[in-house]
């Protein structure tokens, strides 16, 4: 792999462009399309199984769509699916996508 061409440059530094489309790395206008698979692979084979951050909150629906509704950084995470929210509901747990509340099977 060409870190260079195909990386994503320093992680610290990311901005997120069009949800998944790439990064640009700090204030370089230089868009950066390969987190990724520099996250992932080493140009052959794959490192690990990709995975999102989980969120499990014990909180009504109502509660937790009131906080995403007012921090738009929060719902951003969310809704371009950069960690999965989920909720323990009273029939088991339910993962908030921006289609509503899905049930998770455990």
């Amino acid at each position: 792999m060409v870190p260079g061409l195909y990386g994503a440059g320093n992680k610290l530094l990311h901005s997120v462009v069009g949800g998944h489309v790439g990064v640009i790395e700090g204030n370089s206008p230089q868009l950066r399309i390969g987190l990724p698979e520099q996250s992932l692979r080493d140009g052959e084979k794959l490192h690990h199984e990709p995975l999102r951050l989980t969120v499990v909150i014990d909180a009504p629906r109502e509660r937790i769509e009131a906080i995403i509704e007012r921090q738009p950084v929060v719902a951003d995470l969310i809704n371009h699916r950069w960690l999965w929210l989920t909720r323990m509901g009273d029939n088991g747990l339910e993962r908030y996508s921006p289609e509503g509340w899905q049930p998770v099977a455990v």
